[in-house]
């Protein structure tokens, strides 16, 4: 947790799925995220960070792309549900793509943003890793149902 490159990943050859995670601290202090996953087309990967290892009171960050649109969100989870969007997005340099039935997700987020719906990564915390609801583009904002 110290250090400034990390990653995680989890592999089920059994059904094909696969999700990886890594992260660098920026020279600026901030931490990029780099977030994929295997999935069915239009679904949506996230990331959280939480105290407890549980989704309530998680800082969420959920991305989607169908092709045409995408969208990658700040978000605070109140419960075991679609977490709404957090009035301050935080996150900067988001990007989404799919490709070979794989989405990546890439972010930038300060390691502590002052913003009570952020959670900060000082000092280590953990990773909570979803993917797999529908994305609902249509909606506005996109809506990232539950899984």
């Amino acid at each position: 947790c110290n250090g400034t490159l990390g990653s995680l990943s989890c592999d089920n050859t059994a059904d094909g799925t696969c999700y990886t995670a890594s992260y660098a601290v920026q020279p600026d202090g901030s931490v990029m995220f780099i977030v994929s996953a295997r999935t069915a087309a239009n679904t949506w990967v996230g990331l959280g960070v939480s105290d407890d290892q549980r989704m309530p009171n998680s800082d969420v960050v959920l991305g989607a792309v169908d092709g045409t649109n995408s969208f990658i969100h700040d978000r605070f989870a109140n419960s075991q549900s679609e977490p709404p969007i957090d009035p301050s997005q935080d996150i900067r340099g988001a990007s989404a793509e799919r490709v070979d039935g794989v989405t990546t997700i890439t972010f930038n987020r300060p390691r502590n943003s002052g913003d009570i719906n952020d959670i900060s990564l000082d000092p280590c915390r953990f990773f909570l890793f979803a993917y797999g609801g529908l994305a609902n583009f249509t909606a506005v904002p996109p809506i990232a149902e539950y899984h």
